[in-house]
This record gives C-alpha cells, structure tokens and sequence, in this order.
C-alpha cells in the first residue's frame, strides 16, 4: 500500500519521503530526561524534520486493539512535542497550533469490516489520530480510507483496494 501511495505521488510531480516505521529506532520506554531537554533521539528528529518539510502526510497503519499500533503512538508521543506541534498559551488552558497548513489522509487495514469499525467501535483509533492528535496540531485530514476485512479478503479484493488508491 505504501509502495502503491509513493507511486502515485512521483507520478503527479511530488516530492515524496517514505519513512516506515520498522526501521526506525526509538526508545521504549522513554528514558527520563530534565524538563527542559528539548533533544531528540535520531530517528524521531528525521520524523519530525519530515513532519516538518511535508505539505501533505500520509499515514498507513493497521488497527490493533480497536486503536493504532502501540510503537506509532509512541513515536508520535515523542515527535509532536509543544514547541514543535504545539503550544500552550501561558496561563490558559488554549493552545497553539503550530503544523496549520498541513494536510494528511489515513489509510487503514483492518480485520473488522469497515462499516462495523466505523458504526460499532465509532472508529476509535482513526478518531484518535485524527482530531485527538492531528488536528490537535493543526493538521487537516482531508481522507480516510478503511480497507478490511483484512483476514477474509481475497487476492482480488486487495488488488481492487490498491487500485483505487
């Protein structure tokens, strides 16, 4: 799905940074730091360096749980810092977005079928990115796209998905 999104976008003239997840190392648990320490482990500056380059983001994950991989809100836990994301207006509890201008779209694997995902567990995870953490930051969401059931879907299902990517 990836390869399929990267695709697409050198065709239409984008500049394109895939960044996968599996390869990018970071701590778990997060090791303690002074409050002011503002540094970043290597892998999670190039994620908020590209956060920062991007006009426009994809991200591709699959639902575990009824929510996001566990190691992805780890990473975003880590990149979208106040200062960076964010930030709070002194004494207020208002904030700042500082990633105004940016937009994103979600493409999603899932066993659930999609339309039980969305209408049953009122798509927990997908909400969760979306406007608890994204637009949070200021990042618009301009697509959603729900692919499942993963485990029941045939080669020609999923060939069907990738093209209408």
């Amino acid at each position: 799905m990836a390869e399929r999104a990267v695709e697409q976008a050198l065709a239409k003239g984008d500049d394109v940074e895939l960044l996968r997840l599996a390869d990018l190392h970071f701590s778990n648990p997060v090791p303690r730091r002074a409050e002011d320490d503002r540094s970043l482990e290597p892998d999670v500056a190039r994620f908020q360096e590209a956060i920062r380059a991007a006009g426009h983001l994809v991200f591709i994950f699959p639902i575990w749980w009824g929510g996001m991989p566990g190691r992805f809100k780890l990473l975003l836990e880590l990149a979208l810092t106040p200062g960076f994301a964010f930030k709070y207006v002194p004494n207020s509890i208002r904030w700042t977005r500082l990633l105004n201008g940016k937009t994103a779209e979600l493409l999603v694997t899932m066993d659930t079928p999609p339309w039980f995902y969305r209408t049953i567990y009122r798509d927990a995870g997908i909400s969760e990115l979306r406007r608890n953490i994204l637009e949070f930051c200021g990042v618009k969401v301009t697509r959603v796209r729900r692919f499942g059931s993963m485990r029941i879907s045939t080669e020609s299902q999923r060939q069907g998905w990738l093209a209408g990517l």
